[in-house]
């Protein structure tokens, strides 16, 4: 089955030519964007944070308040208290950034999956390297 790819994408600036807003409804990849946005406004879903964060990029995430048991608003919500991102609900969006200020965020540590492979070798058996 063939997997189906759309995208709406719409760039808009200021009057002055200093603010410029990409958005789309679905794209396949949007790494692209991701690299060269100055800012990223995303929904709270953990792919799209973490990629994000990946890339150091400051990001406000807006929590869907309709989700049952809203483990989105859960993750981002204590990111947020991290200071790794700034969460908002579409009633508080514009507020958020307004109020933002790019040096109180604090990058995301990269992973370090050293001790979890230990430990699974361990319980497997397997030497230590």
């Amino acid at each position: 089955m063939e997997k189906l790819h759309w995208q709406f994408c719409h760039q808009s600036c200021g009057e002055d030519g200093s603010l410029a807003v990409d958005f789309f409804t679905f794209s396949s990849s949007i790494a692209d964007y991701l690299r060269s946005a100055s800012l990223v406004i995303s929904h709270a879903g953990s792919g799209s944070i973490f990629e994000t964060l990946r890339l150091g990029k400051p990001l406000i995430v807006v929590v869907n308040e309709d989700l049952m048991d809203n483990h989105q608003s859960e993750l981002a919500e204590e990111l947020a208290e991290r200071k790794h991102l700034l969460c908002a609900r579409p009633q508080t969006l514009c507020q958020t950034i307004e109020g933002m200020v790019l040096e109180s965020f604090v990058p995301y540590p990269p992973g370090d999956v050293t001790l979890v492979s230990k430990r699974i070798n361990s319980f497997l058996g397997f030497p230590d390297d």
